[in-house]
């Protein structure tokens, strides 16, 4: 006895006469990307060349927004930025005093990207986040 679905052997696994275009057999590189694609960028302080990210590349790469990160801070749950770009030449926003931005060391970075892992602070409902602000706030590197 034949076996019914032989019927079908013959046909490809996609509808129509031409293959897709975006269905190739190759294979996609995956990239540990540890930062998320933020990138540091090379400051001088004090003589010496250090790698910084701005508040919107370590936000990148924690994968939250900088306004979040903004509001940590003002909570006290992140300590202030040590570090700031040179303010802006022009007030940016009218009685505001204008400050430049906000700058992290990598080993900050790398410190809250840890800390976020141990504390499991990405998963919802189920982060330890007063051990998170505990720790940040006891550990936080300068």
């Amino acid at each position: 006895m034949k076996d019914p679905l032989d019927v079908f052997n013959n046909l490809p696994d996609y509808p129509g006469s031409r293959k897709p275009k975006n269905r190739g057999n190759k294979v996609k590189a995956i990239t540990d990307d540890k930062y998320n694609g933020a990138k540091p960028k090379k400051y001088i302080i004090k003589g010496i060349e250090v790698l910084m990210f701005t508040i919107g590349d370590l936000a990148k790469a924690i994968g939250k927004r900088p306004s979040t990160l903004r509001v940590w801070e003002h909570r006290g749950w992140l300590p202030k930025a040590k570090y700031r770009t040179p303010k802006p030449v022009k007030q940016q926003i009218p009685e505001k005093p204008s400050q430049g931005r906000r700058l992290y060391t990598l080993e900050q970075v790398e410190f809250l990207l840890e800390a976020m892992t141990r504390f499991k602070v990405r998963e919802v409902n189920h982060g330890d986040w007063n051990g998170f602000r505990k720790h940040i706030k006891d550990n936080w590197p300068q």
